[in-house]
């Protein structure tokens, strides 16, 4: 067995996407990339440096926090600078040695730099295959945008200050700011600077007004307010910074909280007074704790008045307001002629000559010193930028098949057919209220006449009315004597109920989590929308899938069918005072439509190596339930893994080792995919002048995907408004032997996800673990009941 060392990620398979015979037919699209483009050679100054203890020399994490907390002097000597192995690289010539200590943590370390040894020349044909150079062009970048006074930065984002809109409507305010995020690609094609447009939301509320939505004097309601914005990001009026919510003091204020300032003691309202020029006008509002590290690795409390501090991003109840959405739809939803505009604006912000003003918060008196604009840093370094003009290679691939009920071939946008496989409702009960006698009636026929369509028997509920404005628990009591543990007189529960979103986390706690029977939970508002039946049908397939039934299955490639293969889905999400979530799913049939899942809550600071172990745990009982359900083992297994980044390579291998370990001890290959639907890249076909989306089947795997490691980009399903978002595919680790099958198999994945009608743009066992993931952790905060293991009731 590996070491976690030694394991790494897999590299570039040789293969040739033009030899699949899943292919149909290939366009040339273009993507976001912008050339980088040097005037000049660039002169880049090596000095090796080592870490006193040496034991620690090797620790990547101590070293960068060294490099940040000695960086200010580094500069001073070194001009910008970064570290690369035993070296750090400068653009100042330094011809002495330096050495300083610095105090991280408990321990004190030394940084010992030798003096000038080596002079490396970046020219413009470096940028594209060497690393080194690819580090330091990253980094003067950065500095060239730092320099644009218009642009505020929030770790990879920045805005455009002067760019921003407030939307309003009359439940929500808010301001939008456009702005960018950029990365240096390497691809196989070359090194180039992706440019994504990416906006921010503060909303126009302060967290004072949210926190007055409370009696913050009730204990209870302190609570609640702690539950809601723990955790979350805010803005401070007074500077272009973001922090993250650590809790709310209610025993503290602004007239209380002192400390030392200018060598005397001051409270925060004569702070704000005399370095800010701001009147708090609450004295009395409690305090936002943040805990930052300090220079020397200490934790330091900071303290926030709410009242000059905004939310970002979006409430639930923004996200309910249709109008809201409709008007910021406008601003996100760009079509692709107008994106690609836009991004192309970006150019102006590298040329921009304005310079930033800065004040002498000493003396005030003092005019403000003008610094370099970045017009004047990009004409220093001689680097300039332009869009890449060359359009990649992309492939199409063929219709994935559909095979409904009576063997009936079907598209993925057909919207009535025979089911393939149905689950008769002929015991089943429905709660209502009696003002909803007539919408209980009225769902219950159309219902009905909707499931004419799809074959499927619906027989007359057990009605139970419930009275007006029952109390959570009323609702729980009374499905308890029809669903007591370890029954099975009726198959599911449908509740109708007012738009309640407390009542539904409830309802869906005590049937998923503590007593585990299924529930279908609807809001009478969705009874009196229009096109009722279309809504019925879709709630109809979804209860069809809850009980076990199948809508259709795709046809797929007998060449993966003859492998036994099992997919496995995981997702996870973070719980409010809970930890984390994860959730995972298994298929346990040949047509990938039948599941074995889990939800597993793991408190990550008591129990971090849980995580690692989660998976292959996991994998182990799934193991079992497939033999269990078709007489034989698997003899390879797909995972697709969302929620976990690039970054955390130390998490995944620890992860990988246990799973790959747990497959080795069953004779079982195996593919451990990255999944992420938030990628930079915007692909679009070109025709002329104009830009538009591509076709559903869309494949990259050449030009544009990284050089060394497998991946590709899938854009699965057609976007008919707005611009669409490729997903992106890293096959990260395993073993199995026929890469070249895994795209059409991911595409044909996408295709026969229970709870939609049409393609989405991740395979259905992702799709299901997110849906379970996201109901854990917005409702039932608990994990699923064994019950339920078998089949999708948290659709």
């Amino acid at each position: 067995m590996e070491s976690i060392e030694d394991i790494t990620f897999l590299t570039k398979p040789n293969i040739d996407p033009n030899k699949f015979d899943y292919i149909g037919n290939h366009k040339n699209v273009y993507a976001n990339l912008f050339e980088i483009i040097l005037h000049k050679d660039i002169k880049l100054l090596q000095y090796p440096f080592a870490v006193l203890p040496e034991i620690i020399s090797g620790d990547i994490i101590i070293r960068q926090k060294l490099f940040r907390g000695c960086s200010k002097d580094l500069r001073e000597k070194y001009g910008e600078c970064f570290i690369s192995g035993d070296s750090l690289y400068g653009t100042k010539k330094y011809e002495n040695a330096y050495s300083t200590k610095y105090k991280c943590g408990k321990n004190e370390y030394t940084l010992k730099f030798q003096k000038f040894t080596n002079e490396k020349t970046i020219k413009q044909e470096d940028i594209h295959k060497d690393s080194l150079s690819k580090q330091f062009i990253e980094m003067l970048i950065r500095d060239i945008l730092h320099a644009n006074p218009k642009l505020e930065f929030y770790k990879n984002l920045f805005v455009l200050t002067n760019g921003q809109k407030g939307i309003e409507t009359n439940n929500v305010s808010v301001t939008f700011y456009p702005g960018f995020t950029t990365s240096f690609i390497e691809t196989d094609g070359g090194n180039y600077l992706n440019v994504t447009l990416k906006n921010k939301i503060i909303q126009n509320q302060t967290v004072l007004d949210f926190i007055n939505n409370y009696d913050y004097s009730n204990k209870n309601e302190q609570k609640k307010i702690k539950e809601e914005l723990k955790g979350r990001i805010f803005k401070v009026s007074y500077m272009k910074k973001n922090h993250k919510i650590d809790d709310i003091l209610f025993d503290r204020s602004p007239k209380t909280q002192t400390f030392n300032y200018q060598e005397k003691q001051t409270n925060l309202i004569d702070y704000y007074k005399d370095a800010h020029e701001i009147d708090i006008e609450d004295e009395d509002q409690p305090l936002i704790l943040v805990r930052k590290k300090g220079p020397q690795d200490e934790e330091i409390n900071l303290y926030f008045v709410p009242e000059l501090c905004s939310l970002s991003g979006l409430e639930d109840k923004d996200v309910k307001d249709g109008f809201f959405m409709r008007d910021l739809a406008k601003q996100t939803k760009l079509e692709p002629k107008d994106r690609v505009f836009k991004i192309n604006q970006f150019l102006e912000l590298f040329e921009d000559p304005e310079r930033k003003k800065i004040k002498n918060k000493k003396n005030k008196k003092e005019p403000p010193k003008e610094l370099m604009s970045s017009k004047e840093k990009s004409e220093l370094y001689g680097i300039k930028i332009k869009p890449l003009n060359k359009l990649f290679k992309a492939y199409y691939m063929k219709d994935t098949i559909l095979t409904a009920g009576n063997n009936k071939k079907i598209s993925s946008k057909d919207r009535t057919f025979p089911i393939l496989g149905k689950i008769d409702l002929s015991y089943w009960v429905c709660f209502y209220e009696g003002y909803n006698y007539n919408n209980a009636e009225s769902l219950y026929n159309t219902l009905k006449a909707a499931s004419k369509s799809f074959g499927i028997y619906i027989k007359e509920p057990t009605w139970v009315e419930m009275k007006n404005k029952s109390k959570p628990k009323e609702w729980i009591d009374k499905a308890e004597e029809y669903f007591e543990k370890g029954t099975d007189d009726y198959s599911f529960a449908l509740f109708l109920i007012g738009d309640n979103d407390f009542l539904y986390s409830q309802i869906k706690k005590h049937s998923l989590c503590t007593n585990g029977y299924i529930s279908q939970v609807v809001k009478s508002k969705t009874i009196k929308k229009k096109g009722l039946m279309n809504i019925c049908s879709k709630i109809l397939l979804q209860i069809n899938a809850k009980l076990g039934g199948i809508s259709y299955k795709a046809e797929i490639d007998k060449k993966i069918k003859d492998r036994d293969i099992m997919v496995i889905g995981i997702d996870s999400s973070h719980i409010k005072g809970k930890g984390t979530g994860v959730s995972k799913v298994a298929t346990i049939n040949d047509t990938f439509t039948n599941f074995y899942n889990d939800e597993e809550i793991i408190n990550e600071k008591n129990n971090k190596e849980q995580l690692q172990y989660s998976v292959s745990t996991f994998i182990k009982q799934a193991i079992v339930v497939y033999n269990k359900k078709n007489k034989k083992l698997p003899k390879n297994i797909i995972i697709y893994r969302q929620g976990v980044s690039l970054q955390q390579k130390n998490y995944l291998k620890a992860e990988i080792k246990e799973i790959e370990q747990e497959c080795k001890n069953n004779n079982i290959l195996f593919y451990y995919i990255l999944v992420n639907t938030k990628t930079n890249f915007k692909f679009f076909e070109k025709s002329g002048n104009n830009y538009v989306n591509p076709e559903s089947g869309l494949l990259i795997i050449d030009g544009v995907t990284n050089k060394n490691f497998f991946e590709f980009y899938i854009q699965p399903q057609e976007v008919t408004q707005g611009s669409a978002t490729p997903t992106c595919f890293h096959v990260a680790y395993g073993n199995m032997d026929f890469p070249e099958m895994i795209p059409k198999f991911t595409y044909d994945l996408c295709h026969i996800y229970s709870n939609w009608q049409g393609i989405i743009r991740i395979p259905n066992v992702i799709k299901a673990a997110e849906k379970l993931s996201k109901m854990t952790a917005k409702y039932t905060h608990g994990e699923l009941n064994k019950n339920l293991q078998i089949g999708q009731s948290y659709l």
